[in-house]
Order: C-alpha cells, then sequence, then structure tokens
C-alpha cells in the first residue's frame, strides 16, 4: 500500500522538475514533496488511513490527499498535520543567487 502512494508522489515530483519555469517555484515544490513524502511515510508507518488521520486533525480526508500532494500553503495547518505525527515545521530564509541580484539590478 505505501509504495504506489510514495511512487506516485515521486512521478509527480519528476513531472513538477521537468515542467517548472523558474528555479526557485521548481525548489519550493520539491521541498513541499519532500515533507508530503514524510506525512505519507509516517501515516502509513502508523497505519492510519487518510480518513483516520484527517479525524485526528479535525479535517477532511480531502485536505488530507492535498497535504499528501504536497498542496499546502498554511503553516498553521501543515504544523497541525506534522505535529500529530510526531514532527514539526522549520521554515528559512534562503538569500537569492547572487546571478538573480546582478541580473535584477540591470534593468
Amino acid at each position: 500500500m505505501a509504495a504506489p502512494k510514495l511512487k506516485a508522489v515521486e512521478e509527480h515530483l519528476q513531472e513538477k522538475r521537468r515542467h517548472a519555469s523558474f528555479r526557485e517555484l521548481q525548489e519550493l515544490d520539491e521541498e513541499k514533496l519532500k515533507v508530503a513524502k514524510v506525512i505519507i511515510g509516517e501515516r502509513i508507518r502508523r497505519r492510519l488511513s487518510q480518513t483516520a488521520l484527517a479525524r485526528r486533525l479535525g479535517v477532511t480526508q480531502q485536505q488530507v490527499s492535498k497535504l499528501e500532494n504536497g498542496d499546502f500553503d498554511n503553516l498553521g495547518t501543515l504544523q497541525k498535520v506534522l505535529s500529530v505525527l510526531g514532527y514539526h515545521v522549520r521554515v528559512s530564509a534562503i538569500p537569492l543567487h547572487h546571478a538573480t541580484h546582478t541580473h535584477s539590478s540591470r534593468n
């Protein structure tokens, strides 16, 4: 059961890599999908269905499905699901590449 879902996330990640037009967006998508893999893996390891996890979180099964597809923009919701699974969110501010700054200063 775990392998098909994780394989689907990997395929989604590879699809995103092929079609992302901006490096920063691509990196963000990759990070989101890494987190989604953690959520899926922990949920399956704990033998929870999406519905059971949703009940624990007080959200719908559809919301859990979206999280597992890397579709999350709300850090509060992400923290809630990761907390239930024994993880926490760490947010970092990372400077843009020097080349990006050089390019934008020419315009």
